[in-house]
């Protein structure tokens, strides 16, 4: 998801100021993907550039005035095209732990293992984690007096979102297996 659709569509159901809009994508992705002030302000001038959105000054005697932004019609059609349009891809190779792997290719059999050992710990330690959370939301939802669509539809997706932080982990954690695995084996069948 785009950071830039991403808040056309958080500005498609109210119109918000940069720090709520912060916060307000970072509910929506769970926690998963923060974003800092310099993104958010970033985005929002591409896409009031753009004829996206435009902003209105509030002033409050308390605050700061603050930019409040809003939706155009040219925003509204953006948003509802790039829904209708998926375009799904398959995520790149980026892995930093891929490329060690690959300088360190020559290395002695320990530092490789440790590295994957240490990556391990780490996606252990994230799946834990996601699944506290998951677990905590969850009772979060059932102990809440709020039974609207609205917020019953925001738990699903949060749950939704957590449940493919956790896939990921778990499909890393089988690339991790299948590292050592492969590793150990050609250490087995040669000099190191």
């Amino acid at each position: 998801m785009s950071v830039k659709f991403g808040l056309l569509g958080l500005l498609a159901k109210q119109a918000q100021h940069g720090y709520e809009l912060k916060r307000t994508f970072e509910e929506l992705t769970g926690g998963s993907w923060q974003l800092n002030h310099g993104q958010i302000y970033q985005s929002l001038l591409a896409l009031e550039q753009g004829g996206l959105v435009r902003h209105t000054v509030h002033h409050d005697e308390a605050l700061p005035d603050r930019k409040v932004y809003e939706l155009t019609g040219a925003g509204r059609a953006a948003l509802a095209q790039w829904i209708d349009n998926p375009e799904p891809r398959v995520r790149p190779l980026r892995d930093e732990l891929f490329i060690r792997l690959a300088v360190m290719s020559t290395s002695p059999i320990t530092p490789l293992l440790e590295l994957i050992a240490a990556h391990r710990s780490i996606y252990l330690t994230r799946m834990s984690e996601l699944t506290e959370a998951k677990s905590a939301l969850a009772d979060a939802a059932e102990g809440s007096s709020d039974d609207s669509a609205e917020a019953h539809d925001a738990v699903l997706m949060e749950m939704l979102l957590l449940d493919a932080a956790i896939y990921h982990c778990e499909a890393d954690l089988r690339w991790l297996d299948h590292c050592e695995t492969t590793l150990a084996r050609r250490a087995g069948s040669g000099p190191n």
